[in-house]
């Protein structure tokens, strides 16, 4: 499924994999003039490809499925992919990722993606490619025209699970960064954010990082420092974390701001 509507002149399309009537989860990608920012989940790539117009090219911004999933099909109709080097040869040789994400995203196909510059002019628009990693280590946003094109940088200061694979300090410094460009609006994954959003997110990350060294430091487990910041998590967080196999859990964002191995 596929909603679309304008923000600031920006394209939005908010999208997921619907199962009886129902859509999973969602994600959201933008349309800038002519050029796509991200793109996605594979579950319905037709979809997304025959609801965009006039693509000349397709930015992505990291390589999860959710945000790369329409590429091989806009590039089949004459788009260009353009991705980090970090990202490209994922684009080239997808993992395979787990059951429940193929039940939610789809299994992205392979596809061949040229490598971006710093600064690029495309369609018409002015593109700074800004190095974010955290989310993923191949992480990168965009900035176009006053908009900041923000992939998964910046989430949502009621964020309770996180990925095994991210790296909480690294979004930190990722988010302290970016926010030195001058943006109004960021267009990510969860949808449009404020510049105030982004900066809360931001305090809120760097909240949750001292009290988690606090409470190491008074020799606390990362189990008791789980229970005490999230004493009551939202049942969606714990179903996910059963369902995902703790890919996604709480304990990832105590063990990442530590510097402990996650391990499946």
């Amino acid at each position: 499924m596929i909603i679309s509507r304008l923000v600031n002149g920006v394209r939005v399309f908010r999208c997921g994999t619907e199962v009886e009537g129902r859509v999973l989860y969602w994600t959201h990608f933008y349309q800038h003039r002519d050029i796509v920012f991200d793109c996605g989940c594979p579950n319905i790539a037709g979809e997304v490809a025959n609801a965009l117009k006039n693509v000349k090219a397709v930015l992505v911004t990291h390589y999860h499925e959710d945000h790369v999933g329409a590429a091989p099909a806009l590039k089949a109709r004459g788009a260009r992919v353009l991705a980090s080097e970090k990202t490209i040869p994922l684009l080239k040789t997808p993992p395979q990722i787990p059951q429940y994400r193929r039940v939610v995203w789809g299994q992205p196909e392979l596809v061949e993606a040229e490598p971006l510059d710093k600064f690029m002019s495309l369609g018409g628009v002015d593109v700074e490619v800004i190095e974010t990693p955290g989310h993923t280590f191949d992480h990168i946003s965009f900035l176009a025209d006053g908009f900041l094109f923000s992939g998964d940088l910046a989430i949502s200061d009621r964020q309770v699970v996180w990925m095994r694979e991210e790296e909480v300090n690294e979004t930190i410094k990722s988010l302290e960064n970016t926010l030195k460009k001058d943006f109004e609006v960021a267009f990510g994954g969860p949808g449009p954010m404020s510049r105030r959003e982004v900066e809360a997110y931001l305090s809120y990350l760097k909240s949750l990082k001292e009290h988690v060294e606090e409470m190491h430091g008074e020799g606390l487990s990362v189990e008791e420092i789980v229970e005490r910041i999230f004493p009551n998590p939202p049942q969606v967080a714990l179903i996910m974390e059963f369902v995902s196999g703790k890919e996604w859990a709480r304990e990832n964002m105590v063990k990442s701001i530590l510097g402990i191995p996650r391990t499946t």
